[in-house]
């Protein structure tokens, strides 16, 4: 099954960067596995919609079952908010050590562009 192929590829993307937040246009053995990601996470928030809104939107809802299953890898259903989340946290840590949150521009923390970021 289709899923199932994606889900395989989801594992080793994971196990090789260390996490399982795949970029939207990243392909991983010929597949389109960023867009498939997304689509899943389409899919998640359409367990909170009533099933006429689903039916509306051509919309199938997420299993409890793929859900554990994307869960335990580590995926994240609102990818921006973890990102932000992120991000702030190594700002936290800056201002710690640093005694200040005046971020240098093209500084980065932990392989992550902070300073760009905080430009924005």
């Amino acid at each position: 099954e289709q899923w199932e192929r994606m889900f395989a590829l989801l594992q080793a993307f994971r196990e090789r960067e260390g996490h399982a937040n795949v970029p939207k246009r990243h392909e991983e053995d010929g597949e389109k596995l960023g867009s498939w990601l997304q689509k899943q996470r389409t899919r998640y928030k359409a367990r909170g919609l009533s099933e006429a809104e689903r039916k509306r939107r051509r919309a199938s809802a997420m299993s409890d079952e793929e859900v554990k299953r994307l869960e335990a890898l580590g995926v994240a259903w609102d990818a921006l908010a973890e990102q932000w989340e992120r991000m702030f946290a190594l700002l936290q840590a800056f201002r710690e050590r640093e005694g200040h949150a005046n971020v240098p521009k093209r500084h980065e923390e932990d392989g992550e562009k902070l300073g760009s970021w905080l430009q924005k």
